[in-house]
């Protein structure tokens, strides 16, 4: 390196050290944290954070690190306020939680003995649904790939609803059902100006959506009963949802009017945020990066929560189907991250902590591997073992993977750190899990705690479990004597 390169550079960090303290007391955010109570976490003096009374340290000790805890009380909470009528209404809504988004047996088991049906994107998911005793009226079949395998089960089945789409899978849906002389119950899925389009759904704009109807409306073998949308992008706020579903409704006319078609299902999909997670914004990212700013906190109370969510669907269904003189329909929900996000937790260890010239890098047995939504969500991080005590020293979090891309909190605050300290990544019940991978390290073990008992869910990955699929060649031996 030249004289002049390592001179721009030492100026460079001079720079920065030099403004980190007056950016962060001029444009320090006004929200930094969550308080653990929001999580119903409660800190015990000599045992640090603990959970429904026990402690998440002796949790680690127990079934070992990194370890993702399901709070079972939460998940029960979150389902039964997607699930209850609005008050003043003739009825509530249906629903259908997202496999894709936390696809643990245990965790899909609770959801389904309280009412909870699938909504599946994958011939796998199907294989699974029907295996947990999920009974095919209960079943919604979704997403861009569905082998054909998969569409005569799902037909032959007899499930709830099997949704194009896009319009080319209605020649597969008529030529199955018309093999098996079945009239599979269809929908197809439609995108409106707010939300994903691209590979997804089939637009309204332009009159695409009509014609596909009008197709699947042609065919003796399908049973056209349903609409599917899916905002994709988050709901967050009360106006992010009106308009959607009022593009939705629209279309609705669009179909009595110029086909004829009273649905008997309305399939609003999901994207309801977990109000204490939000996508940190790009410039937010950078002042954190360069200059140790804090990452601002979501404030949970300012987003959508369930229960207003379901009353302003249900509200605005009924109130416009009253109107036109049209029966309401049934109205499905299909959320994710709403009902399991905040239901969950991922706890791991301070594996070695490296000093540098302006911070210090926390080294954790779990990084991206385990926490790759963390990268660009906010995510509440816990000093499990000394919650309270003074957040001034600034930690660069990082995994195991040999990547700089291993970087979960860039400058994070926290209460001093030693080696062997437990930390709580909040919020994990949304795509931690089918998004992990494993990466030179096992997949952790998964426990869900329950009226104060600990109970196992999945046992932890072994060496074994991640080569047990491959075939392995035989040691070449000693040739044979002549």
């Amino acid at each position: 390196m030249s004289l002049k390169s390592r001179f721009v550079g030492t100026a460079k960090r001079q720079v920065k050290q030099t403004l980190r303290p007056v950016l962060q007391r001029a444009m320090a955010p006004a929200r930094t944290q969550i308080p653990a109570s929001y999580w119903g976490l409660e800190h015990v003096p000599g045992q640090g954070l603990s959970l429904e009374g026990v402690a998440l340290k002796s949790l680690v000790e127990r079934f070992g690190s990194p370890l993702h805890v399901v709070h079972l009380a939460a998940l029960k909470r979150n389902v039964e306020r997607f699930l209850a009528v609005p008050q003043g209404r003739s009825g509530g809504c249906e629903v259908f939680y997202s496999y894709k988004t936390n696809p643990i047996p245990g965790v899909l088991e609770v959801l389904h003995g309280m009412g909870v049906g699938a909504e599946i994107i994958s011939a796998y998911e199907l294989w699974l649904a029907l295996r947990l005793g999920v009974a095919p009226e209960r079943i919604v079949y979704n997403g861009p790939v569905k082998s054909e395998a998969s569409v005569r089960e799902a037909i032959g089945r007899g499930i709830q609803l099997l949704a194009a789409n896009h319009a080319e899978e209605l020649g597969l849906f008529a030529r199955v059902a018309a093999e098996l002389n079945k009239r599979p119950r269809v929908a197809v899925r439609v995108s409106t100006d707010s939300g994903w389009a691209a590979q997804f759904g089939t637009p309204l704009a332009g009159g695409a959506a009509l014609r596909a109807y009008a197709q699947a409306r042609a065919s003796s073998h399908l049973d056209v009963v349903g609409l599917h949308a899916h905002r994709g992008a988050t709901i967050r706020t009360e106006g992010e949802l009106t308009g959607f579903v009022e593009a939705v409704l629209g279309f609705t006319d669009t179909l009595h009017q110029e086909l004829g078609l009273d649905l008997e299902v309305l399939d609003l999909g999901g994207s309801l945020c977990t109000p204490s997670v939000e996508h940190i914004a790009e410039r937010d990212w950078r002042l954190n990066l360069t200059f140790f700013r804090d990452v601002p906190a979501p404030d949970p109370a300012a987003s959508l929560d369930i229960s207003r969510y379901v009353a302003l669907v249900v509200e605005m269904v009924e109130s416009h189907y009253a109107k036109k003189g049209r029966a309401r329909p049934r109205i499905f929900l299909e959320p994710g991250r709403a009902m399991t996000g905040d239901t969950q937790l991922l706890l791991g260890s301070v594996h070695t902590l490296k000093a540098g010239e302006d911070r210090t890098w926390a080294v954790l047995d779990a990084g991206v591997n385990h926490a790759e939504c963390v990268r660009n969500e906010y995510h509440q991080l816990f000093h499990v073992d000394r919650p309270d005590a003074p957040a001034e020293r600034v930690y660069t979090v990082v995994g195991p993977i040999c990547t700089p891309g291993d970087t979960l909190y860039h400058a994070k605050r926290l209460p001093e750190l030693v080696e062997g300290d437990t930390l709580a990544i909040m919020d994990a019940g949304a795509y931690f899990v089918p998004f992990a991978t494993s990466f030179s390290y096992p997949q952790p073990a998964i426990i869900a705690l329950d009226g104060g008992e600990a109970r196992l869910l999945r046992r932890a990955e072994t060496f074994e479990d991640q080569v047990a699929l491959d075939t392995v060649a035989k040691s070449p031996g000693k040739p044979e004597a002549a």
